[in-house]
């Protein structure tokens, strides 16, 4: 999914939760981020403090930050979105809306179709309310046990984020080389030299035992390094 995103964080209440979301924000991608009617600290000096500070809160995502746009509702703050999900963990709330997992968010964005989409997030002690939800498209819902249902704001947009964006930043993977298969023939001689020594140890093996453990070394699907390791075991 390549729908821009802009994360609204309504009334936040502590700074370092607003760094948090930076932060995840910029660990996949994301740049724009919106505060409604935050916390009442001056925002300007905020950042100039994490600045100074070189925060954690907001490690790497100053940029964000600095972009960072204050507005007084959620209408305005979503105003250029054409599709705005609400989050909510739905505890005591049952919002009339559609209400979708996070992990059907991206695909639920992307089959409308719509230029830009805004994720709408609660204050820390409440969430949103019934009233918040009612100006959403939908509801986006991350399932959690019922005794700790809410999630903390900073935890909340790093889960949506990654979600939002796991197609778009796909993990490059770097598997490990595969060494080559030992052939038939370096497992039959593998499985003669097992049988030497396990009639030197007094260990009768005729056929019937010759042919169970080539077949379990076969079975094993043994590399080629690994036969020459047995190989080097049993001689000693």
């Amino acid at each position: 999914m390549n729908t821009p995103i802009k994360f609204i964080l309504l009334k936040p209440r502590n700074p370092d939760n607003i760094g948090a979301c930076a932060r995840a924000m910029a660990n996949f991608g994301l740049g724009e981020l919106a505060l409604v009617s935050p916390f009442g600290s001056d925002w300007a000096e905020v950042i100039q403090r994490w600045k100074e500070e070189a925060s954690v809160a907001a490690i790497n995502s100053m940029d964000v930050v600095n972009s960072a746009r204050i507005y007084d509702s959620i209408p305005e703050a979503a105003e250029d979105c054409d599709l705005l999900l609400g989050t909510s963990s739905l505890h005591q709330i049952k919002p009339e809306r559609d209400v979708l997992l996070l992990k059907d968010a991206a695909e639920y964005i992307a089959a409308r179709g719509v230029k830009k989409a805004g994720i709408l997030f609660g204050p820390e002690k409440t969430g949103l309310t019934k009233e918040d939800l009612s100006l959403c498209n939908a509801v986006i819902n991350i399932p959690t046990l019922p005794r700790q249902p809410s999630m903390n704001l900073g935890q909340s947009a790093a889960l949506a984020a990654y979600e939002l964006t796991a197609r778009r930043t796909a993990a490059t993977a770097f598997p490990r080389a595969k060494a080559p298969q030992a052939s038939p023939y370096e497992i039959n001689r593998l499985t003669a030299e097992i049988c030497e020594k396990l009639e030197k140890l007094g260990c009768k093996t005729g056929s019937y035992q010759a042919m169970a453990i080539s077949r379990g070394l076969l079975d094993a699907r043994l590399t080629k390094p690994a036969v020459n390791m047995l190989k080097l075991l049993l001689k000693k």
